[in-house]
């Protein structure tokens, strides 16, 4: 049995690229003719473990590739949970809409990485070397580790029911995802001073997430940084929109 795919793609268009475009969500921007969100429907149906594609997000999009469409919610939480109570497969790939210049190369390196695991859900972070190399004019959020310096993917492999089980915790994970000091509060004080200290490790935050959830969760390096790539501003837009000019890529 294949992998149910979900797309997030509900985010209203209020913030930032409200400059760029009047479109009511971020995931009907278009970007050479296709909006972004479309770049990754075209790409999930060339992955083999994928089964079914899902999408939460609004009525306007192209239901081309898509075998699933729910009318978002204007929660995060509440498309996430619709999005994982519609699957059928144990474990579901999660993505957000912006990321058009994922790859199935990406995917499916992601997918290998995850296999054979026991994990509850399995995230990607990718070192900023490789992102400086590919993408040397972005501007993306790093973190430190012991292990390196690392950047957070848009994609998440999890298993449905246990995500479920933790809505309480997940909503604040969702709320606080671009507030790392409140996430840092929620793994407890030791990891504020390793945070602090400069002494965080890959093993210290698995093994904190499973004392906060009770379940195994992964961090999976990856050196696709594409998969790192979201489009959040005007500026992360044009740098993506010079990537396709600069390529052989078309937009049908």
């Amino acid at each position: 049995m294949g992998l149910d795919a979900i797309v997030l793609a509900g985010a209203k268009n209020n913030g930032r690229l409200s400059e760029i475009s009047d479109q009511d969500y971020e995931a009907l921007i278009k970007l050479k003719g296709k909006t972004i969100t479309e770049y990754l429907l075209d790409k999930l149906r060339e992955v083999p473990l994928i089964d079914n594609i899902i999408v939460v997000g609004p009525n306007g999009l192209n239901k081309k590739n898509i075998d699933k469409f729910i009318p978002c919610q204007d929660s995060l939480l509440e498309n996430l949970k619709l999005g994982l109570q519609t699957a059928e497969s144990p474990y579901s790939l999660v993505f957000t809409s912006d990321i058009p210049l994922i790859t199935v190369e990406a995917i499916q390196d992601f997918l290998a990485k995850c296999e054979g695991g026991k994990a509850a859900f399995y995230y990607p972070i990718i070192p900023k070397e490789f992102v400086e190399v590919s993408f040397p004019k972005s501007n993306r959020t790093y973190f430190s580790l012991n292990e390196g310096t690392f950047t957070g993917g848009n994609i998440f492999l999890v298993n449905g029911d246990v995500v479920l089980r933790l809505e309480e915790l997940l909503d604040k994970i969702l709320k606080w995802r671009k507030k790392p000091w409140k996430l840092a509060y929620l793994l407890g004080f030791k990891f504020i001073i390793k945070l602090l200290t400069g002494n965080l490790s890959i093993d210290l935050i698995e093994k904190e997430v499973y004392k906060l959830t009770g379940y195994i969760g992964k961090a999976i390096i990856s050196d696709y940084p594409e998969i790192g790539f979201d489009i959040d501003t005007p500026e992360d837009y044009n740098l993506i929109e010079k990537i396709y000019k600069g390529s052989d890529i078309k937009s049908n």
